[in-house]
């Protein structure tokens, strides 16, 4: 039976974390000095954003394989045109379910990332994108057929409510997983790690 390759599209990811460890392949995507996309194997994680991510997937997908695309510079700057990339690269691979706790706000490029998001979709990936959806929402949560979704604090840890139409979000708990010695309030959360718990709803109902 084949394993489940969930990806995740972000700032990268640290596989040796206390909440990661176990199979993360991967690749980082960069725009070049020429103005190239270019493809490497450095899928660190500068922030730790994107390892967050990894940690609560790996928490609920203990047996999951992890596919990272890293999008983002040391800065946190992406553009559209490499979301775009990193979202057909995940879904190259054969991910099942692609987690994109990030996003591009509407304007020029969004057409790439729309174009992408459904040939993912063809290749029968799911995609969960952090955000409200609607029509002036961030990109790729407001897109077709992607589960869009935002934080609800007052949830418990694996309390998830799905959408009941597409103008609606998912919601989830918007907090990473408990870290010893750093306070839960002060790491990172938000709409992007909801995101992640969805993600991992959707791979369990695979």
């Amino acid at each position: 039976m084949k394993k489940q390759l969930i990806g995740i599209v972000d700032t990268g990811v640290n596989p040796w974390h206390s909440h990661v460890r176990g199979e993360v392949q991967g690749c980082r995507l960069y725009v070049n000095h020429a103005g190239q996309i270019c493809e490497d194997d450095d899928f660190s994680d500068p922030v730790g954003h994107g390892t967050a991510i990894a940690g609560v997937l790996r928490q609920a997908l203990p047996e999951a394989d992890l596919f990272v695309v890293r999008v983002f510079d040391d800065g946190l700057t992406t553009y559209p045109s490499l979301l775009a990339r990193g979202i057909l690269r995940a879904a190259a691979a054969g991910c099942d379910v692609i987690n994109l706790s990030c996003s591009v706000p509407p304007g020029p490029g969004v057409g790439l990332v729309a174009d992408a998001c459904a040939s993912a979709q063809q290749a029968g990936s799911i995609l969960v994108a952090a955000g409200q959806p609607g029509p002036a929402g961030p990109i790729p949560a407001s897109l077709p057929g992607v589960f869009a979704v935002v934080a609800a604090e007052e949830f418990a840890d694996g309390q998830v409510e799905m959408a009941a139409d597409e103008a609606s979000p998912c919601r989830a708990k918007g907090l990473p997983r408990e870290l010893d010695g750093f306070p839960r309030g002060l790491n990172l959360g938000g709409d992007s790690l909801a995101c992640a718990r969805v993600s991992a709803h959707l791979a369990c109902r695979l």
